[in-house]
């Protein structure tokens, strides 16, 4: 099963210097292995709650987001799929995930044709899943939106029909902590220019979407390791 969360900073949000970027994360899992993973997570941040972001914010959460990090690196199969987009100037987040997501559920369908790799690129066959869960969406109009994307790939044939999606709250599923952190520690990556997501390179397999292509799907590459395309 795959754990979905995103981060992103859109153009008119960046200061100069600044790039725009747009990443979504997803952490690969095997089923048999969900119930021990639950228990560790609840050990190593040592509760029922936890929130990247908020963590960063405290001394003791800092420890825990590396350990959260060293943990996952630890994970015995390549697990983190990141879809990686540079945003146009004119680029929303509600586009930029419509199109992200897309990628996102082509590649991770067992059941659909694999896309090649762009040109120039090593091909990396990142792991498919069985099911897809998202991060709920606080608003019900941008988990409509989501599941406009999905009916859109159904019909595309980008996705078999019958490939299930779910939206579920991280406070029910605390595997979505994983794919919170993993987006977090690429936000830092690139706007604090931290490293800690590096750990993860051997872990990562990358989908780069590139920027201002009419088509972004069939333009994308994979690649082995965390990207550096907003490096």
């Amino acid at each position: 099963m795959a754990f979905v969360d995103e981060a992103y900073r859109l153009p008119n949000d960046c200061r100069p210097g600044e790039k725009p970027f747009y990443a979504l994360a997803a952490v690969l899992l095997t089923i048999d292995d969900h119930v021990d993973i639950r228990a560790d997570l609840h050990r190593i941040v040592g509760g029922n709650w936890w929130h990247t972001v908020d963590a960063q914010q405290t001394q003791d959460g800092l420890p825990k987001i590396e350990e959260l990090t060293d943990y996952l690196a630890d994970y015995r199969d390549p697990c983190v799929l990141a879809v990686c987009h540079t945003p146009g100037p004119d680029d929303q987040a509600i586009g930029m995930r419509a199109v992200s997501l897309s990628a996102l559920l082509a590649a991770l369908d067992s059941q659909a044709p694999r896309p090649g790799a762009g040109e120039g690129h090593q091909r990396v066959v990142p792991a498919q899943a069985k099911m897809i869960v998202l991060e709920r969406q606080n608003r019900h109009q941008d988990t409509d939106r989501d599941l406009h994307t999905i009916r859109q790939a159904r019909q595309s044939g980008a996705i078999s029909r019958h490939f299930p999606v779910m939206h579920v709250s991280p406070s029910i599923e605390n595997l979505l902590w994983l794919p919170d952190l993993v987006s977090h520690t690429y936000r830092r990556y690139i706007t604090h220019d931290e490293d800690l997501v590096t750990r993860l390179d051997g872990q990562t397999v990358t989908l780069e979407l590139p920027a201002n292509k009419s088509d972004p799907l069939g333009a994308a590459a994979y690649v082995q390791g965390v990207s550096r395309l907003f490096q």
